[in-house]
């Protein structure tokens, strides 16, 4: 009996050591990507990915178009694939192991993509695709803290990710980014890229360092703690996210993160931007507090209220609010995007309140492919 444990434990931990020898996701000079994973006993694997798809567009909900590629396995049971050369961008992908989808388990690039779970890949080659990937070895890293902030307004400890610039200096500006329904407080890390665009353009001079928050931003689940989001869940809780939960919170977690960190109090270094629901959130805040932001900026926006800006929470009219404390407003919206429509009406809407509005336009969808360039044309504008 001690002879089979003891082989068995040999044999796993070969099979746990030829399983870290493996190399993947491999992305060479050539933006190409070679796939690997070690599963000596599958009959049949395949790599489910969107890099397979034609041309730079995917339309879909959140980037939802995919396709199958079949592996080969070699004498050691390590399966390989190498794509042909894909358009330098950031892409998610499984193994399908007998029918089974697994995210790649030696890929720590990873991100809940609606209800379930898939790996990430970055390929650069072109000056925007560059942001995306990990910086050169010489190039200073900001780093990630985890935080609780206490919301007396829901008696819950709200998680928040802070990415905190390489530098040394009294205070900083603050950017508030809010996710969309499917993410969480992880997901403009994860699959935005936030800390790698960040650190790239820091270091080519594209932007002042600032410090950058990234709540979770969905209402409470009532039923289960809540370990990671998931589409559905957010799904039923949107009529509570549209009574405006979150935004009651933002007063007491803005002042939490100020006395946490070296933030600037000047209106002129604060922004906050969100996409699809989030931007709905970011909107609702400036709209409240006109005074706390310099610049908002909202990507994809999904559909808002007719009174968005015409009427504030307490009742005044928008356009009697002091010049001096009216934000900058800067939509993207994409022409294939599910809400583009109601990105038009909304750049009238805030015409008609006599707010300052700047409309960065894209071919693209309701993807994170246009979240990431936004974001990019956003801080550079800041």
């Amino acid at each position: 009996m001690r002879k089979q444990l003891l082989i068995a434990a040999l044999i796993c931990s070969a099979g746990l050591f030829a399983q870290q020898r493996v190399v993947s996701p491999e992305v060479p000079t050539d933006s190409t990507i070679t796939f690997r994973l070690y599963a000596p006993y599958a009959r049949h694997v395949k790599v489910e990915s969107d890099c397979f798809m034609p041309g730079q567009k995917d339309n879909s909900w959140f980037g939802g178009h995919t396709r199958q590629h079949a592996m080969h396995k070699d004498s050691a049971g390590v399966w390989t694939l190498t794509t042909d050369p894909v358009v330098p961008e950031v892409y998610q992908y499984r193994f399908v192991i007998d029918g089974r989808k697994i995210e790649d388990p030696v890929n720590p690039d990873s991100t809940y993509v609606v209800l379930h779970k898939e790996s990430v890949v970055a390929v650069g080659g072109n000056p925007q695709a560059d942001l995306y990937v990990e910086p050169e070895a010489d190039v200073p890293r900001g780093r990630i803290d985890t935080i609780y902030v206490y919301s007396p307004e829901q008696n819950i400890n709200r998680k928040v990710l802070v990415y905190v610039p390489p530098v040394r200096q009294d205070s900083f500006p603050v950017l508030y980014l809010f996710h969309g329904i499917s993410g969480d407080e992880a997901t403009w890390l994860e699959v935005g890229r936030v800390r790698q665009i960040m650190d790239n353009m820091l270091a080519q001079g594209r932007m002042k360092p600032m410090i950058v928050v990234m709540p979770d931003c969905n209402v409470p689940n009532k039923l289960e703690p809540k370990k990671r989001t998931n589409m559905l869940r957010n799904i039923f809780n949107f009529p509570q996210l549209r009574m405006g939960a979150f935004e009651d919170a933002f007063v007491h977690m803005h002042n939490s993160i100020c006395q946490q960190y070296p933030i600037s109090a000047l209106q002129e270094n604060h922004f906050v931007a969100g996409l699809s629901s989030g931007a709905m959130q970011a909107a609702n805040i400036a709209r409240d507090r006109p005074e706390v932001f310099a610049k908002v900026g909202l990507f994809s926006p999904a559909r808002m209220k007719e009174e968005q800006f015409e009427i504030h929470k307490n009742g005044k009219d928008a356009c009697v609010r002091c010049a001096d404390k009216q934000p900058v407003y800067f939509v993207c919206i994409g022409t294939q995007d599910y809400f583009y429509l109601d990105g038009k009406r909304l750049i009238r809407r805030l015409d008609k309140a006599g707010l300052t509005c700047i409309v960065h336009e894209t071919e693209s969808g309701h993807t994170w492919r246009s979240w990431r360039e936004y974001l990019v044309a956003f801080v550079e504008t800041l």
